[in-house]
């Protein structure tokens, strides 16, 4: 048997298992990584939200007003629940008086 002359021989199209799996697992961390961004950012909301409710929750049940500080990038709001439910802080929070939760995105 003999060898084809190497102009027979074509060059294989496609990709290797080994390239496959390297593309899949970049792939993967990448998306890790943004599923994490994302999560942290909802959480600073979240938690700004629980601490209202809180407040609320506790001028409700101690009939006395309850004054809480948030921090918002550079700046201190100052925010009071009442015991008769109603929030009243800085507008810059954007919060409902009435609920104490953030007003809808217009």
């Amino acid at each position: 048997m003999s060898t084809p002359p190497r102009a027979a021989v074509r060059p294989r199209a496609g990709s290797t298992l080994l390239e496959l799996v390297v593309v899949l697992a970049v792939l993967g961390i990448v998306a890790g990584v943004v599923g994490l961004s994302f999560r942290g950012a909802g959480r600073r909301q979240e938690t700004r939200a629980t601490r209202i409710s809180a407040a609320r929750r506790q001028a409700l049940e101690r009939r006395h007003p309850v004054t809480l500080y948030l921090g918002a990038g550079d700046s201190l709001h100052v925010l009071t629940a009442f015991p008769d439910g109603r929030v009243v802080g800085d507008s810059a929070l954007g919060i409902d008086p009435l609920t104490g939760r953030p007003h809808a995105a217009r």
